[in-house]
């Protein structure tokens, strides 16, 4: 049996996806954490740890996720776009299992996994989708 090829196979879009996901939300916690042993307030530093694995996913969803061919002009915009929908996508799914009586640490969990599959699809359908693109490159 032969494994697919997750570089070029479509299928392998989601493992990577993930995989780029988990590494910029890493990426968020370790700065948010030195910046915090270096005496940064914690709001700033959860501020500046986000932007970084914000730009770090960006920048992975592009090139290794999707393997995407659209400037970034176009993508990155698409992407912010994303990126503020999967915000509000989280707060309201968190409040409303928490005003249902949930945990918060089950709330949070519910939510991280309904916005990751809600940004999977808004990121192949419209931010790296090429085809939606008419002469912009």
């Amino acid at each position: 049996m032969r494994l697919p090829d997750l570089m070029t196979n479509r299928s392998g879009r989601l493992p990577r996806f993930l995989l780029a996901g988990g590494f910029a939300t890493l990426l968020h916690w370790l700065i948010m954490l030195v910046l915090i042993r270096f005496g940064v307030g914690a709001v700033s530093a959860t501020s500046i740890g986000a932007t970084m694995g914000l730009l770090a996913n960006y920048a992975l969803q592009h090139r290794y996720a999707f393997c995407s061919a659209l400037p970034h002009r176009v993508a990155f915009p698409r992407y912010l776009t994303g990126a503020g929908l999967g915000w509000g996508l989280n707060l309201l799914s968190f409040s409303l299992l928490m005003a249902a009586g949930t945990t918060v640490a089950l709330s949070q969990l519910v939510a991280t996994g309904l916005v990751a599959f809600a940004n999977y699809l808004f990121a192949k359908r419209f931010v790296f989708h090429e085809k939606t693109t008419i002469n912009l490159h």
